[in-house]
């Protein structure tokens, strides 16, 4: 079983004899090191470096993996990331869901109130961060390996995973297929170092000179170095010193601690146990990307003035959050029609408003002036009876329809002709055209009175689609006070 310093120093070997044939480097000019450390606490176990023909130099760094450090390239759920991409489908969600009952159930969500509008939100959030918890928690790109996490943290020329033979059991283990893809994807190299025999390579780096442009650069030292530098140097070593916590912080320290032992990390043990998070130092690199969390706050942010609208309007001016627009819609063409005949089953007859004639307005006169122009009055002075209208007078209430053949659209029924009248009155006033018809003139027996809405129509589906018409009319008026009978005249 070889220990991680075996395969440290069985593997340089191999790198030299490698770079001899791919660089064909000077060499005189080949450096090597063991255990090196960055200021930012990176860590490579090995490095060489050596100077090309061009003298360009060249930098390559390797991870050395025994059985007993197995976790370092074992893939695991990257916890921080596939909890944020959860998080930002559940915004996303919420904010969709929002905005479709915004626009098409706002009178629905009005009533909801402000706790209403909070549970929708939280429930469409939790259906959606719950959908992708299950659904995508296998995906390949919640895949963690620390081991190639580490090598995105900084630039090297080409980077190695060295393994020790007895790391995976066989070649087609899960874990190895894993990371022999994700090091091929990378652009890494991947080998196992054998207790004897020679370096077997199972995928070399990229040359393509496309990966790790956008990573930083860093300062290695060894160990030893490191070791050295902070013995020596008494500054260097008070800057790491903690500082003396001042009463505040002590304050802080005094309530944060007993919140975060007593309630916080039962919940985060609980929650990793259950994504399978395993609590080792290998979880370093787990992070939340930018992206989620912007689209998390995006998504929230575009839910806060939509909620604002809902909760601002009063529930019996519904129409003030609805933006009208500015040409009349009974203008466009379509949507209403002038004539018997309709050019789109939705349509509704258009009715034109008629102006009132002066001389038809009856007046009375009480200033006695003689010379004015003759105007119809009505005497009040008692001298001449006044004209009453007879019976026979009374226009005909029969004669729109009589002799005519098709089907009419009835409105309602009363037993008077004043409320049917007024009836009548009040659809004029919104444009719809009616008449007050007797019972009697449809042939029927009872007495009473009915309101015709429109003409006579040819076909009793020309009527059936009219009535459907004024019926939406009526509810939009709010006259609508049952449902429209369409009936046959002889």
């Amino acid at each position: 079983m070889l220990s991680e310093d075996d395969i440290k120093k069985s593997f340089l070997p191999f790198l030299k004899q490698f770079y001899r044939y791919r660089y064909e480097y000077r060499p005189e000019s080949v450096q090597t090191e063991l255990d090196n450390v960055s200021d930012g606490g990176l860590i490579a176990d090995g490095m060489l470096s050596f100077r090309k023909d061009d003298g360009s130099l060249f930098v390559c760094t390797y991870e050395a993996t025994s059985a007993d450090k197995s976790e370092e390239v074992k893939f695991s759920l990257n916890v921080s990331y596939f909890s944020w991409d959860c998080l930002a489908f559940g915004a996303v969600t919420a904010a969709v869901c929002y905005a479709a009952a915004f626009v098409l159930r706002l009178p629905w969500l009005v009533s909801l109130q402000w706790t209403g509008n909070t549970g929708f939100v939280l429930g469409m959030g939790i259906i959606g961060f719950f959908f992708w918890y299950f659904t995508m928690r296998n995906w390949r790109k919640y895949r963690y390996i620390y081991a190639v996490e580490q090598f995105k943290q900084y630039f090297a020329h080409e980077q190695w995973i060295a393994l020790a033979e007895d790391v995976f059991p066989a070649p087609t283990d899960p874990y190895l297929q894993e990371l022999k893809q994700q090091c091929v994807y990378n652009g890494f190299g991947l080998a196992l170092v054998p207790d004897a025999g020679e370096v077997r390579v199972l995928a070399t780096p990229s040359r393509l000179g496309i990966y790790g442009k956008d990573r930083q650069m860093v300062h290695w030292v060894t160990r030893m170095q490191w070791y050295q530098a902070m013995s020596q140097n008494v500054a260097v070593v008070s800057r790491f010193r903690p500082a003396v916590p001042n009463e505040l912080t002590l304050a802080w320290n005094k309530i944060w601690r007993p919140v975060r032992y007593l309630l916080i990390e039962p919940v985060e043990k609980a929650f990793g146990k259950s994504l399978g998070r395993t609590n080792t130092a290998f979880d370093r690199y787990m992070h939340g990307h930018g992206v989620q969390k912007w689209v998390f706050t995006l998504a929230l942010a575009a839910v806060l003035p939509l909620a604002y609208r809902v909760l601002t309007v009063r529930e019996d001016k519904i129409e003030d959050v609805v933006e009208w627009p500015e040409q009349n819609p009974e203008d466009q063409y379509g949507y209403l029609y002038e004539g018997e005949s309709a050019r789109d089953p939705r349509a509704i007859p258009r009715q034109d408003p008629e102006p009132v004639r002066a001389d038809t307005i009856q007046t009375i006169d009480l200033s006695g002036n003689r010379n004015q122009d003759e105007v119809p009055t009505i005497n009040l002075s008692g001298d001449e009876p006044a004209d009453i209208p007879t019976a026979a007078e009374k226009p005909d209430p029969c004669a729109s329809i009589r002799g005519k053949k098709g089907w009419i659209i009835q409105d309602n029924s009363f037993s008077g002709e004043a409320f049917a009248g007024e009836r009548a009155a009040a659809l004029r006033r919104q444009g719809i055209e009616s008449e007050v018809l007797a019972i009697k003139c449809l042939g029927d027996e009872p007495s009473g009175y009915i309101v015709r809405l429109g003409g006579i129509f040819a076909t009793e589906a020309a009527a059936e689609s009219h009535a459907a018409n004024f019926t939406k009319a009526l509810e939009r008026y709010g006259l609508l006070q049952g449902a429209l009978f369409v009936r046959r005249i002889n």
